[in-house]
């Protein structure tokens, strides 16, 4: 299984690899590599549970990949009538938790329209590994989701790096990342818990790895 992104987002990528020449063992070698595409986050709350959990409320998060991956969180819980797991209007909390899982999924659906703003849509199936335990077993198989999420126009911009040296392997990384994002209103659901908040927008990155 792949490991979670370092940050929750989706990638619709084209990856445009950079590859030095090959060189002789002895000699130091490196690899430069570029992306860029489009990327999506969803938030889903509600009563219900994925795919059949215990529990009659869940919180979760699913990110996406272009068409070939979407990966998220998944925590349900158990709550008295009327109650949330952050505590409704009366300031109850009465909810105990019944889980957490890591949400995985692969051959995705992707539908994008045209013009201004336009909405993109994913669906597909995730499956659920339990993640309390070290052995991270398969929880729930096959479940579904759709999501459409139409941008509300309004975007911001924001730039990370990440680098990191080894000098006793001589292994040299570096990365940067630059997102122009958007909030996105959102319709669909995780099996039967609904989708309520969505971020959408285009990313460009490039990075560095040196082995000297």
């Amino acid at each position: 299984m792949r490991t979670a992104l370092r940050t929750t987002l989706a990638i619709v990528a084209v990856a445009v690899p950079l590859t030095a020449a090959a060189l002789p063992a002895s000699a130091s070698s490196s690899v430069l590599f570029r992306e860029k595409g489009t990327f999506a986050e969803t938030y889903f709350e509600g009563s219900g549970t994925p795919g059949g959990l215990p529990g009659n409320y869940s919180t979760a998060w699913l990110t996406f990949h272009s068409s070939d991956v979407a990966e998220g969180w998944v925590d349900t819980y158990a709550c008295d009538e009327g109650e949330v797991p952050w505590g409704d209007v009366n300031g109850e909390n009465a909810c105990d938790s019944t889980g957490s899982y890591y949400a995985w999924g692969e051959s995705l659906t992707l539908v994008s329209g045209k013009g201004k703003n336009p909405s993109t849509t994913f669906s597909g199936t995730v499956d659920l590994y339990d993640a309390t335990t070290p052995e991270s077993a398969l929880a729930a198989e096959d479940v579904p989701f759709q999501v459409t999420l139409t941008p509300t126009g309004a975007t911001s911009r924001s730039t990370f790096t990440d680098s990191f040296k080894d000098p006793e392997s001589g292994y040299t990384y570096k990365y940067r990342e630059t997102r122009v994002s958007s909030y996105a209103t959102v319709q669909g659901s995780l099996d039967d818990v609904a989708v309520v908040d969505g971020v959408v927008g285009t990313y460009s990155l490039k990075g560095m790895e040196r082995v000297s």
